[in-house]
């Protein structure tokens, strides 16, 4: 296996598993008796959006243009492929949902980090010779900002399926995204600049706060009310 590749799929992959975890354990199995989402269509759906991201990484390597319009129109379309998967009649009105779409994005980013990843190493590796430490932590900082901020993106979506209200809380996920990628220009023109750097400082925050608000402190509430949309009380939902 390539060393860059490897070395993509550790950093690329890892955050998700570790945000999987930090979020979803207090909603499963052992800390409840009866989980709050089933888990072969939670991970069905993180391996859709590991393809998904596979695929639109892809696409992002023929943007050409102005980049400040390639950004909106990449953080307009990766919101729009999150909410063409989430969008099905199984999906609507139920609880669950909200936890797919925070798996579909979590996947998501996953493979979209690792693609940009090794095209990243591969060209740096080619131009100088070597990755610094440096480099990998600049990149683990963008992968760890990217899968925070797909996965809330995922969780928005999720939540606006299962409350009827596709449009705003789609809007609000590309809103998010689009900013997020806005922030991350100057890294993307000029990575080894302190105003590069600042870029990925700003993404990282502003995703760190996404995420905290969706997956943290709302996410309890946001299941009891679609819960108790669907006519169903449930007295173990963690605070």
């Amino acid at each position: 296996m390539d060393l860059n590749f490897g070395l993509a799929a550790l950093i690329g992959i890892a955050p998700a598993m570790i945000l999987m975890y930090a979020v979803l354990r207090k909603y499963t199995y052992p800390a409840v008796e009866k989980p709050f989402f089933s888990d072969p269509y939670f991970f069905g759906l993180f391996v859709v959006g590991m393809i998904a991201g596979t695929i639109i990484f892809a696409v992002y390597t023929y943007f050409w243009g102005n980049v400040v319009i390639n950004a909106l129109l990449f953080g307009i379309l990766e919101i729009m492929v999150l909410l063409v998967i989430m969008n099905l009649k199984r999906f609507h009105g139920n609880s669950d949902t909200v936890f797919y779409g925070y798996g579909l994005g979590l996947g998501f980013g996953a493979t979209a980090s690792v693609g940009m990843i090794f095209y990243l190493t591969s060209a740096a590796s080619s131009l100088e010779g070597a990755v610094t430490a440096y480099d990998y932590a600049i990149l683990i900082a963008y992968t760890v900002s990217k899968t925070m901020m797909l996965s809330s993106a995922g969780l928005t979506i999720g939540e606006g399926v299962a409350r009827l209200s596709i449009l705003e809380f789609t809007s609000q996920a590309m809103l998010m995204n689009m900013i997020f990628h806005l922030i991350l220009i100057p890294w993307f023109m000029n990575p080894e600049t302190l105003l590069g750097v600042i870029g990925i400082i700003g993404a990282l925050v502003l995703s760190s706060a996404y995420l905290y608000k969706t997956a943290f402190s709302d996410l309890p509430e946001v299941v009891r009310s679609v819960l108790r949309q669907q006519g169903v009380r449930r007295d173990d939902l963690p605070k």
